[in-house]
């Protein structure tokens, strides 16, 4: 049981759980998460798609060996903090002790023990004498280094989950030209969005503009896939797409006309009785040599050939029509012209929790003490009798030795 424990609490250990980590964040980083197989398969290729979903890499962060190797790490961080403190807060106390011990390394001459004294003293070590000797001790709290560098990697984990079940998640699709308000105050508006790029490549983008409540602050930027925008403690994530249909509804009778999107099935009708009943919108079709027409009902881009699935209605006879944009069909004194389909994004806001939010910071200002003290802060004693010094740390003081040999000899 206690070389499982030791190997648990290793280092070798912690640096595989480590490595493992980072390599399946930065899978999650590179590849599209949570999207449909049909996406991946356009994106990426039929067997690099097939592997993506059989290694849970299209949802990496929720995989279940994902969540065990985070379990597992901080496993090994608790065990690595609860075995270093009893050593850290005994370590000043044990590096004294040896200090008064142990045997002077380099001679000195009588002024030269002045100097040294004197060296140390302007330096603001702490002086403890001891049977004839003289111990100079600074840095004692760099023994922590380690332990606070360790806990705070434990916290991050810890804190940075927190964050994550705690944050305020809302997916939401808004139309080009719209603008969402959150309860916060902050408005969204899409300027654009788009599928494709210039050179008919997939990418998928948002124009967003964000605002405060007030109006006083506000940000544009392009935002894609793993590219949000951030503007006052909420994310705003490129997450799906989607296609709608579009027709212009014109009452001739009045004059007036209406476009309206289209994003599910519905009957528009002015009397109740006649009208179109929209289906469905197709992102193309494929017409065969002997005139059929199939139609094409999935794709991962824009919509190159849309086909409108539209039924007339019209004093009780209904008729299935297939149409295509610019197109208009009349009924009564009402027409309806189909129009370009409109892509639209769907977006997700996260907001995290302040509270939470300020102590995953903290955790991280935490973390670069403990390297500061691990690093900048070394703990040092130097032992002055009349006869000569010697110098222990933890860490080997090539420089503090060559400069005080440089000042004995100067002297």
């Amino acid at each position: 049981m206690k070389k499982v424990i030791s190997f648990l609490r290793s280092m070798k250990f912690g640096m595989i759980l480590l490595v493992l980590v980072i390599a399946c964040s930065f899978a999650g980083s590179m590849i599209v998460q949570q999207r449909t197989a049909m996406e991946y398969v356009s994106r990426y290729g039929e067997d690099a798609a097939q592997l993506i979903l059989a290694l849970g890499l299209d949802d990496v962060f929720s995989a279940p060996y994902f969540l065990v190797l985070m379990a597992a790490l901080c496993l090994n961080l608790i065990l690595c903090s609860l075995v270093r403190l009893p050593r850290v807060l005994g370590a000043k106390a044990a590096l004294l002790t040896s200090a008064k011990k142990a045997k002077a390394t380099t001679a000195l001459e009588d002024r030269q023990h002045a100097i040294l004294c004197r060296y140390f003293e302007k330096r603001l070590y702490r002086a403890d004498k001891h049977e004839g000797r003289t111990v100079f001790f600074k840095n004692g709290v760099g023994f922590f280094g380690s332990f606070v560098t360790h806990l705070s990697f434990l916290l991050i984990l810890v804190v940075g989950a927190a964050a994550v079940v705690t944050a305020d998640v809302r997916d939401q699709v808004v139309m080009p030209g719209e603008t969402l308000t959150l309860e916060s105050g902050v408005s969204i508006r899409v300027d654009s969005f788009q599928i494709v790029d210039e050179t008919g490549m997939l990418d998928y983008a948002s124009e967003l503009t964000v605002s405060n409540a007030d109006g006083s602050k506000n940000a544009s930027k392009q935002i894609r896939v793993n590219e949000p925008l951030s503007f006052e403690g909420h994310k705003i994530y490129q997450q799906t797409y989607g296609t709608a249909g579009a027709v212009r509804i014109t009452n001739h009778q009045t004059g007036v006309s209406e476009d309206m999107i289209l994003t599910e099935s519905c009957f528009l009708t002015l009397d109740g009785i006649n009208g179109m009943f929209y289906q469905a919108l197709y992102p193309g079709y494929i017409q065969d040599a002997d005139g059929s027409v199939t139609l094409i009902t999935s794709t991962s881009g824009a919509y190159t050939d849309p086909v409108y699935d539209i039924v007339s209605v019209a004093g009780g006879a209904m008729t299935p029509v297939l149409a295509f944009p610019d197109e208009t069909l009349t009924v009564g004194d009402v027409s309806f012209t189909l129009l370009s389909p409109v892509s639209y994004p769907g977006l997700r806001i996260k907001h995290m929790n302040p509270v939470v939010l300020g102590l995953l910071y903290a955790t991280f200002v935490l973390m670069v003490a403990g390297l500061y003290l691990c690093f900048f802060t070394v703990p040092l004693a130097i032992a002055v009798e009349k006869d000569g010094y010697v110098i222990l740390s933890p860490k080997v003081q090539t420089g503090l030795m060559i400069e005080l040999g440089a000042l004995l000899k100067e002297e």
